[in-house]
């Protein structure tokens, strides 16, 4: 449930946010075109389709089983990166709060520790940071709608098997895989580096391999269930 109010100095003067905490609850985040290049280095990123939309969004998938962060404990964020957008879940934009600022006060990310909200009396980098992250993960959006122009998205689960013999699926996910590029004709190659699409989806195919990370990171902290994983790829 969330509980959001504009902005105040008087009521969220004393808040701080921590980005690490805000993101420990999140399985799927959003992530900015950007932020591609340092995330790929721990998490696999993939893309996720907006069932009313029909539009496809780039995620980092941070957890499998339950909807757990997998990079965050409580000592913090154990990562190369973490996801803009993953850390900022307390703030929307609201023209009646102090730079145009609302907060969700339900949020985990805000308490006691963290970046201060306001710094001598006045609002710190939010609007800005919130801003980047916004604009970049539109930025993001837009590299797949053409992706999915050219028809590289495929369909993706990931099959995860309980070492009690059950299984359990996320679906609704989608990659670039191997197969798809290959198979471009030699003018959309030219086309999509010139496009600077062209890299980022090679890297986002590589990212796949991160899967196996997560598997091992939740069999660490959840040796009572430990899993197997089989990527299985679709049309």
């Amino acid at each position: 449930m969330t509980r959001l109010r504009a902005l105040d100095p008087a009521r969220h003067g004393a808040l701080r946010l921590d980005r690490a905490r805000g993101a420990a609850g999140r399985r799927l985040v959003p992530v900015g075109r950007g932020e591609i290049a340092p995330l790929v280095a721990d998490m696999p990123l993939l893309f996720a389709k907006d069932a009313q939309t029909g539009r496809f969004e780039l995620v980092a998938l941070l957890g499998l089983v339950e909807p757990v962060n997998l990079f965050v404990t409580p000592a913090g964020y154990h990562a190369t990166s973490q996801p803009g957008a993953a850390g900022l879940t307390a703030l929307r934009l609201d023209l009646g709060g102090v730079d145009g600022l609302a907060v969700d006060e339900a949020d985990p990310s805000l308490g006691a520790t963290g970046e201060p909200l306001f710094v001598d009396g006045r609002a710190h980098h939010w609007r800005a940071a919130l801003d980047a992250a916004l604009t970049d993960v539109t930025a993001a959006r837009a590299l797949a709608d053409g992706y999915a122009r050219r028809g590289l998205l495929r369909r993706l689960s990931v099959v995860l098997s309980m070492d009690d013999g059950q299984e359990q699926v996320l679906d609704g996910l989608y990659g670039v895989v191997e197969e798809a590029l290959a198979a471009l004709p030699d003018a959309d190659v030219v086309a999509m580096h010139r496009a600077d699409e062209l890299a980022p989806a090679a890297v986002l195919t590589a990212s796949l391999a991160q899967v196996e990370r997560l598997r091992q990171l939740h069999n660490a902290r959840f040796p009572q269930q430990i899993i197997a994983i089989r990527l299985a790829i679709g049309d």
